[in-house]
């Protein structure tokens, strides 16, 4: 998040941190609604789905990233 900003660091980091809360949160919601609802035993399951989630999205931002340098080389 911060390469895509260098001009403006501390807005990029306060969003980090910001997401950074908003995925605890969630995960804790999550998790207690779980427990709530079907019981602990569905919890690490959830942390799979969780985990899964993270490396798709790791794998969508390198993509564009890497879609991002292409048009920009041949643009050139």
């Amino acid at each position: 998040m911060i390469s895509s900003v260098p001009q403006s660091l501390e807005f990029a980091n306060s969003l980090a941190t910001s997401f950074g809360n908003l995925g605890v949160t969630l995960g804790t919601t999550v998790g207690g609604w779980m427990i709530i609802t079907k019981g602990v035993e569905f919890n690490p399951w959830i942390g799979v789905v969780f985990g899964i989630l993270a490396f798709i999205m790791i794998g969508v931002r390198s993509l564009l990233e890497r879609r991002e340098k292409t048009v920009v080389l041949c643009g050139e």
